[in-house]
């Protein structure tokens, strides 16, 4: 159950109070091409109930991660659960990065925290074959330099981001690409797992 209680100054509404467990925060439909494999997403904070933040309990299932993306402002991840995984990618472009370009953060202990600056490129999610999960906190709004005003951050999502480097593509070739994309990660985070084993807790 969620308390939120507002007042009122001018036109701005200011939310006073707000309570909420995040294992009973409400659930929220998943895009499955933010995605890959089974992803619980639980919404606790949102313009419902907040006027600059975004806060979400991301469960991922089995080894499951998100696409590669990147967001307009910095993200906090908070691990609550299992073995994790962030992934940096250090190059310009989302189709011909390699392995040698993911900088592979671990998140293997409840509490443990990463911060994503905007505009860069990662993933994040269970390490393979494990069960993880995370808040993930954002702010939802920033001042755009370009035109020195305040707009809501966008999330640029694998699929977005292949459109815009290539252009427009049939469906079976964006497929094609994003399972390449797909199977880079999927190395990376088992070399980060090899090379890292005798450290692993999890």
């Amino acid at each position: 159950m969620s308390t939120a209680k507002t007042f009122y100054s001018g036109r701005i509404t200011w939310w006073a109070v707000f309570n909420q467990n995040i294992y009973n925060s409400p659930v929220k439909k998943v895009d499955q091409s933010y995605f890959r494999g089974n992803v619980i997403l639980q919404q606790i904070l949102g313009e419902e109930n907040s006027k600059e933040l975004e806060i979400y309990h991301v469960s991922f299932k089995n080894g499951a991660t998100t696409t590669v993306h990147y967001h307009e402002t910095d993200q906090v991840l908070i691990a609550t659960k299992g073995c994790g995984i962030v992934g940096i990618i250090n190059a310009d472009s989302i189709t011909n990065f390699e392995i040698d370009d993911i900088e592979t953060v671990p998140m293997n202990k409840e509490g443990d925290v990463v911060q994503i600056p905007a505009f860069e490129m990662h993933f994040h999610g269970a390490a393979s074959k494990e069960e993880f999960s995370h808040i993930a906190i954002r702010q939802m709004y920033f001042l755009d330099n370009s035109t020195k005003k305040i707009r809501r951050a966008e999330n640029k999502w694998e699929n977005d981001i292949i459109l815009e480097k290539i252009g427009d593509l049939d469906s079976s070739s964006r497929r094609e690409i994003a399972d390449k994309i797909g199977l880079k990660i999927e190395n990376a985070i088992r070399n980060n797992e090899v090379s890292k084993a005798s450290k692993k807790p999890c």
